[in-house]
């Protein structure tokens, strides 16, 4: 429901003749900010209030826009690209085959899913989807069965591991050889030289099996089954020691039979007996600077160890401090040193097989023929963590244009997480599709410093896909804030999108501005919560990690055809509603003196909604109590006659602040049995208000689209408490609110691990939009070039409606 205020806002603008632009200038707020609101998206009190007084007639106070609505301005796509591409693309665009599309830190499949089902996946086709976490990747093939059922399409693997173009396009190749069945093509993989790619894999496996095979002996040493109880479990699960061992790709220490971690290259499938194994002489100094470089990663490793072990803090912090010490103090001993040197020789040696195999000139020539021979990927998905992008400056930038560049020796990238950015451009390089789409958080446009001179972190990654490749292909760019609600999902999501179109082809498309096109989705009016949630049956309710029932929905929700199918709402549910029975719907089951909390708050109201810091009865109430307590100082006597104690009255007078009522709320509801009161009332709770998240429990309005869905539901859900239920959401609603389809199934992971995964995701409504972009600028690069030019084949007529598959 909009807000009356906006109401006689929208009423004021249409009297005066005022477009958007005038009057957010009027009001003082930003065009996107006035145009979301007016739409029916929340509106915060600071808004509403510079709303009420331009209604009012008061001017507005110069500089009193926030550095949110200023950057909103800017950044989102208030204006609807109209098309340039009306009459060139036939509605039913379907290539001779599949276009190839890989998917890099993939998640569960939320990007991968709007592509794939385009058209009925007659456009699409995902060939490859990466990503680290485990749980990711089981969901993301859960749902997408591979071809040949050899090879999963998505496969856990460390995309900072490959070190140059070269690898990347073999480590493609193999990939699609095996998920297909592409005879011809492993064939054409084993005829590259030494045995190719099938006799690297075999040797690289020998390797890793040798290497656990001797590190399960060192580690049934007695003096090492010693030292590892003596650390006790407790330590080897701390957060900073897991991390340890993910960073060097050593296997967890203890017990149990060592295995390898996400390594590319490791554990990937079948290696036939009749393939020879990849004999390549390795060069001393190669093997040397290997080595070098192993032992530097682990003392920095240790280095971070060191770090972490000196924090000061209390309680938690102190405990985490002395197990990381102890970590610490192990590694340092005889066994452990031991290990060490095992592992760096094995990591060493088989960096070192994988740099002579695709470092070879004729072995690069080879792949890069075999890959241009109609295996080439189209688009390329993903975006990665980039928090440390910071560091990046422009002699990053030139180094990135080094086909052969080891990111790991470069000094500039310290930070794990500025590899996997450099690591995303090294893949456009090798690959060189004809269009790519970079996903990121809202904020990742920030202004960052190198060599004391200040970029824009975004302009930075478009400078270096622009001019990265070494075959002199470069990329037309584009960028923008894409705010899901806009768009038929019902969701408040905010995430920068860049996308890059290829420039020969770009070139083809004379007038247009391919990139920019990719971006400008159909603009839509807000999809209300309550209409994500229509149709779902009572949820399980577990706080384990469990296997998730699939439970029958009790109707199937109507979907409407024709025209009324363009509505946003009816676009959400005819792409969402789909099958019979959803799996995953699974909730923490609340407290019941939480429930009876839950079932005080209003739609759409947060905790610090209910603080009272301006209430006059407030304000009386401590003056009375202040003046109780002097009259108390004064006349000690006075207290037996009125049966109060000075400490009562300055324990109430402490209590009369602005948590107050909250607190009254939480005392109506009568504690758990063995509690003293709602576990809710301490001093951590109550003082939470507008600057110290306050939002942190808040009951979700259905009138409105949901607030983002976040990966941190799997450790809290209190802040998307059901807007009509006492309960918070479960899993399956999360993934409503995310656009994924009913028939998407997460029940093979648990609820902390499903509330992740769907936290984590693109909306694929959101990335259906996306395909449908994509493929109209890849429709004319498929035809035939007319020598008359693009503009000539323009025709009148609006663009295509979006098309549910």
């Amino acid at each position: 429901m909009i807000d009356p205020i906006l109401d006689q806002v929208r009423q004021q603008i249409q009297s005066r003749g005022l477009s958007l632009k005038d009057a957010a200038a009027l009001i003082g707020v930003g065009v996107s900010v006035l145009s979301r609101h007016l739409a029916g998206e929340y509106v915060r009190s600071d808004s509403l209030a510079k709303y009420r007084l331009w209604l009012d007639g008061s001017p507005v106070v110069k500089g009193s826009q926030s550095p949110q609505e200023a950057e909103s301005t800017q950044s989102y796509d208030d204006v609807e690209m109209p098309s340039p591409l009306a009459g060139l693309v036939p509605a039913d665009f379907i290539p001779e085959r599949p276009l190839n599309v890989v998917d890099l830190f993939c998640g569960c499949g939320g990007m991968s899913l709007g592509f794939e089902r385009f058209k009925g996946g007659n456009v699409f086709r995902i060939a490859m989807a990466l990503d680290i976490e485990e749980p990711m990747v089981r969901v993301f093939n859960d749902n997408h069965p591979s071809p040949s059922g050899d090879l999963p399409i998505a496969r856990r693997s460390d995309i900072s591991d490959f070190m140059n173009e070269a690898e990347i396009q073999g480590y493609y190749l193999d990939h699609l050889a095996r998920s297909t069945d592409d005879h011809a093509l492993a064939n054409e993989l084993a005829d590259l030289g030494g045995g190719g790619v099938p006799a690297l894999r075999k040797r690289l496996r020998e390797l890793d099996e040798q290497f656990l095979a001797d590190l399960g002996a060192r580690r049934s040493s007695q003096d090492y089954v010693s030292a590892v109880r003596a650390l006790g479990s407790a330590v080897l699960g701390q957060t900073t020691v897991q991390g340890f061992h993910n960073a060097t790709k050593l296997p967890a220490s203890g017990t149990a039979s060592p295995k390898v971690g996400p390594l590319i290259w490791n554990n990937d499938g079948a290696v036939s007996d009749s393939v020879r194994s990849y004999s390549g002489i390795t060069e001393e100094k190669l093997l040397r600077a290997c080595r070098s470089r192993m032992k530097k990663l682990w003392e920095e490793e240790l280095e971070k160890i060191s770090t972490r072990s000196s924090g000061s803090g209390r309680g938690q912090l102190a405990s985490a401090a002395e197990r990381i010490n102890k970590f610490r103090d192990f590694l340092d001993t005889a066994a452990m040193r031991a290990i060490k040197a095992l592992w760096i020789e094995w990591r060493s040696t088989r960096e070192a097989i994988r740099r002579s195999f695709f470092e070879d000139p004729i072995i690069q020539t080879r792949l890069r023929a075999v890959y241009e021979n109609g295996r080439q990927v189209a688009v390329i998905l993903g975006g990665p963590p980039c928090q440390g992008f910071s560091r990046i400056g422009r002699g990053k930038i030139r180094s990135l244009q080094e086909q052969s560049v080891h990111v790991h020796e470069d000094e500039e990238s310290v930070d794990s997480r500025n590899q996997l950015m450099h690591q995303y451009v090294l893949f456009v390089a090798a690959l060189a599709p004809q269009a790519f789409l970079f996903e990121n958080v809202r904020h990742f446009q920030a202004v960052v410093k190198s060599d004391g001179v200040e970029f824009d972190a975004a302009d930075i990654l478009a400078e270096a896909i622009e001019s990265v490749s070494a075959r002199g292909l470069g990329y037309a760019v584009s960028r923008r804030i894409v705010v899901a609600s806009q768009h038929a999902v019902p969701q408040a999501r905010e995430r920068f999108v860049m996308a890059g179109v290829r420039k020969d082809l770009s070139r083809r498309l004379s007038g247009i501005d391919a990139a920019t096109w990719c971006l400008s989705l159909p603009r839509r009016e807000p999809v209300p919560l309550q209409v994500a949630l229509e149709g779902l049956p009572e949820p399980e309710f577990s706080n384990q990690e469990q296997q998730q029932p699939v439970l029958p929905k009790p109707e199937k929700a109507p979907v409407l055809k024709g025209k009324a199918r363009e509505l946003a709402s009816d676009v959400f549910r005819a792409w969402a509603f789909q099958g019979t029975s959803v799996d995953a719907h699974l909730a923490r089951p609340p407290r019941p003196d939480d429930g009876a909390f839950f079932s005080l708050m209003g739609p759409g109201k947060r905790w610090m909604d209910y603080r009272c810091e301006e209430a006059p009865t407030l304000q009386r109430l401590a003056t009375a109590l202040s003046s109780i307590m002097k009259g108390l100082e004064a006349s000690p006597d006075i207290a037996s006659k009125l049966g109060v104690s000075l400490s009562e009255i300055q324990s109430l007078s402490e209590l009369a602040d602005g948590s107050l009522s909250l607190r009254l709320l939480l005392e109506s509801i009568p504690p758990q049995p063995g509690e003293l009161q709602h576990h809710l009332l301490t001093a951590t709770y109550l003082r939470k208000k507008e600057g110290a998240h306050g939002d942190w429990l808040s009951r979700m309005d259905p009138a409105q689209p949901s607030k983002t869905i976040v990966s941190h539901m799997a450790k809290d859900t209190y802040a998307f408490v059901h807007p009509f239920l006492p309960r918070t959401l479960s899993v399956r609603e999360a993934a409503r609110v995310q656009s994924f389809p009913d028939d998407y199934r997460f029940g093979s992971v648990g609820l902390v691990d499903g509330f992740k995964v769907v936290g984590n995701a693109v909306p694929p409504l959101l990335s259906l939009q996306f395909a449908e972009r994509v493929a109209q600028i890849l429709a004319i690069a498929d035809r035939p070039r007319d020598q008359s030019g693009v503009e000539d084949h323009r025709k009148e007529r609006q663009p295509e409606q979006l098309e549910i598959c």
